[in-house]
């Protein structure tokens, strides 16, 4: 398994590094194209439609033909479309197409995104199922989430430092991301048999042993599109800064978020024994003062400060629920159960934006008020599940 993970932690840091580098400058890109706050929630929000859809299934068709060709179309489709972003982007900033057109192309390209990117965390999750025994999947998803976090650091970054040379120049850099990616997979994962030839049962929405980690994959994704949409409109209009400039301080802020995502997967990833529903619990604390931070802060220092203590508890939270619903169904059942909490990450990403910029044009905290109260209630969950399983309740 160890051969397969290394591949499986470069997959994961190239392909979010590409679409971090876009969310480095989507807010830049808005206000270029005279677009509106809410176009960029509607891109992102449709982009989550799909991915609903498509986790479960890319999930289950990876149950049943193989893991290995269901994550190869999902990276090579994500590295496509991302290039056909990359190219209309650099068109319609060059030429000012009608803002329709530009807002029909992009929301194009990223549901095109959407539907393949589903398959990348569905798959992967999977394949760690298969062959890391249950006391050990959390560690593992936990160094799955660091190379992520990894992509997190490099897409802002790297994306950020390239917007000095034109807002299209990032993307076209980190549209052969998934390319490689892509490469690395056909040459180095083992093709493997096929898991379940039958049909089987597969998990519903409404499993009630799936239903804490859907109810964290949703409330932690809604937050972190949240930041990710927000953030670049909140960087220009609180701290008054111009397109460009604001680009860079959204990529640094969004890097050292990265950094402390992946200091949190290192600890959960060293520490062994320690159930998933702890993790859980102690991430939703310490996510809910994050935010808690941001929304009360008075200088960009404040605004990072709030956004790193935020990530910090989002990156306990995140193998956490994975390893929850992975425990909690069968071997038959694994592809189709991580697709399931994959669609609730995608069902985050649709009502995130949509909900998020309509608040943001109340008053711009609103948005992380709400994220610091939706942790707050993942806290509850979470603390009356481990009390369930401790036979308090």
């Amino acid at each position: 398994m160890m051969k397969e993970m290394k591949t499986l932690m470069v997959v994961n840091l190239l392909c979010v590094a590409a679409m971090m580098a876009f969310l480095a400058v989507v807010g830049p890109i808005i206000r270029a194209l005279h677009m509106q706050e809410w176009h960029a929630g509607l891109t992102v929000a449709l982009a989550g439609v799909v991915w609903v859809v498509m986790a479960r299934y890319w999930g289950k068709k990876s149950d049943t033909v193989g893991r290995k060709p269901i994550l190869l179309m999902g990276v090579l489709g994500v590295g496509v479309s991302y290039l056909l972003l990359a190219s209309y982007i650099d068109f319609a900033l060059l030429t000012m197409p009608p803002i329709l057109v530009s807002l029909g192309m992009i929301v194009l390209a990223r549901a095109l995104i959407g539907v393949f990117y589903a398959a990348i965390p569905a798959v992967s999750n999977a394949l760690i199922a298969d062959k890391v025994a249950a006391s050990e999947r959390t560690n593992y998803m936990a160094k799955l989430g660091a190379s992520s976090g990894f992509g997190m650091i490099l897409g802002p970054a790297v994306g950020g430092y390239l917007a000095a040379y034109g807002l299209s120049a990032p993307l076209y850099a980190f549209a052969i991301l998934p390319l490689v990616a892509a490469f690395l997979v056909y040459k180095t994962i083992p093709k493997t048999p096929k898991q379940h030839v039958e049909e089987v049962p597969h998990p519903k929405w409404s499993d009630a042993r799936l239903r804490l980690p859907m109810i964290a994959a949703f409330l932690t994704m809604y937050s972190v599109v949240t930041s990710q949409v927000c953030l670049g409109f909140f960087v220009i209009d609180k701290l008054a800064l111009d397109p460009t400039l604001s680009a860079k301080v959204t990529g640094y802020i969004l890097a050292l978020v990265g950094v402390c995502f992946i200091l949190a997967q290192i600890i959960v990833s060293k520490r062994q024994g320690v159930l998933p529903q702890r993790w859980l619990l102690l991430g939703s604390i310490i996510a809910a003062i994050g935010y808690v931070i941001v929304f009360m802060m008075n200088s960009g220092v404040m605004l990072g400060f709030g956004f790193c203590i935020a990530a910090f508890g989002m990156g306990l939270i995140f193998p956490a629920f994975q390893a929850m619903a992975a425990n909690s169904v069968s071997e038959a059942e694994q592809g189709a159960a991580a697709g399931t909490v994959s669609s609730a990450q995608g069902l985050g990403i649709i009502i995130g934006p949509l909900a998020s910029t309509a608040l943001y044009g109340i008053n711009p905290i609103f948005p992380f008020v709400v994220a610091s109260i939706a942790f707050a209630l993942l806290g509850v969950f979470a603390f009356r599940h481990k009390a369930c399983m401790t036979s308090l309740c």
